[in-house]
């Protein structure tokens, strides 16, 4: 690799880590240029390293790898202004939520500045106590149009506008299709609810965030294998508060 390349630095957040070896980590990134990717941290776990203490995550980051593969070396952590977005308690569960979702469903190395732009956006407006709900949908429909499974929320599966007041049910396949009423056992939502989402910024009654909750929900678990470790412990957290 050429000392050009090397060098460059990269705009990233640490998504996830993971030990490797005696005294290295895996660690995953999000980069404004390249999506997901994967580097070696090496002799972080000694802590003696000043890296080992910047590879957290919601702290903006700049970094610098080499080699090749699916793994890159990192040789370069340095920090981007202050510490970061300090979340807590509930908040930074759903930012380990974010998190999981960015590692379980994008591909390494395909780019996605948008999402980048998004996820920070996301990080920014949990630290400021914004709703945890109508926040966290935002961003779920922004990264599943951004990997190619994204609602058409302006027309159903027929090709016919959205109507504020009809219910929809959700096909992995076909989309959302008119329904005359809601069985219980279908994923359904009214027109409403999809019409609030083509933006999530303004506030809306408790029902419709439950809806657009359940469908996200059913639309990202089709694509995931197993349940989400980070779903676990915010249910855990709402139990023991």
């Amino acid at each position: 690799m050429e000392r050009s390349q090397r060098d460059q630095f990269h705009d990233v957040f640490v998504l996830h880590s993971r030990p490797f070896r005696n005294s290295s980590q895996i660690v995953e990134l999000l980069t404004a240029e390249q999506g997901r990717v994967g580097v070696v941290a090496r002799g972080v776990r000694r802590g003696k390293k000043s890296s080992s203490a910047l590879l957290q995550p919601f702290r903006p980051l700049q970094v610098s790898w080499s080699g090749r593969g699916e793994l890159y070396t990192l040789t370069r952590v340095e920090e981007v202004g202050s510490a970061g977005y300090p979340l807590i308690g509930r908040r930074l569960l759903c930012g380990l939520y974010a998190n999981e979702l960015l590692v379980r469903l994008l591909h390494r190395e395909e780019s996605h500045p948008d999402l980048f732009l998004a996820y920070q956006r996301l990080l920014l407006q949990l630290e400021q106590g914004e709703h945890e709900g109508r926040v966290l949908r935002g961003f779920e429909i922004h990264l599943l149009e951004a990997i190619g499974f994204g609602f058409d929320l302006h027309q159903d599966g027929q090709g016919l506008p959205i109507y504020p007041q009809q219910r929809y049910g959700y096909h992995p396949e076909e989309g959302l299709m008119p329904i005359n009423s809601s069985n219980g056992r279908q994923v359904s939502v009214m027109g409403q609810t999809l019409e609030w989402l083509r933006s999530t910024e303004h506030e809306v009654e408790q029902w419709i965030l439950r809806e657009a909750r359940q469908l996200l929900r059913s639309a990202i678990d089709h694509h995931l294998p197993s349940e989400l470790q980070s779903r676990k412990l915010l249910a855990q957290y709402g139990a023991l508060n």
